[in-house]
């Protein structure tokens, strides 16, 4: 069972938000953003992977890969940055979710442990 944030608007339907891990919130998978409505995140990933693409390039070169025999510790450091970065989605995903939710006039109403987000709206319109 997971935990659900329930969230509730006066004219729209209620939106449940997983609390963890946002599995499918990687930079490379950039339609979740848009499919939670995260433009601001989708943008702002949008220029940070061509950041790390031209970085990756200049250190790297046309091969563009990271060669664990000849690293060097800026390499080795390079490469945590960027596990950070592309990482942290799935942390912080979920709670941007709900920020976003909040801005759009959602209100927090309780959370709910529930097998999926179906059963969370099912549970939620039993009260």
């Amino acid at each position: 069972m997971n935990s659900y944030r329930v969230f509730k608007h006066e004219t729209k339907e209620i939106k449940p938000v997983k609390v963890g891990f946002a599995w499918l919130a990687i930079p490379l998978n950039l339609g979740w953003f848009i499919s939670r409505g995260l433009w601001k995140v989708f943008f702002s990933y949008i220029i940070i992977i061509l950041f790390l693409a031209g970085v990756d390039y200049e250190i790297y070169g046309e091969l563009g890969f990271f060669n664990f025999s000849i690293a060097s510790d800026l390499h080795w450091l390079w490469l945590i940055i960027q596990i950070i970065i592309f990482t942290l989605p799935g942390f912080k995903g979920n709670e941007w979710t709900a920020q976003n939710l909040q801005k759009k006039g959602y209100e927090f109403a309780y959370s709910v442990q529930a097998d999926n987000k179906k059963t969370a709206i099912e549970l939620t319109n039993k009260d």
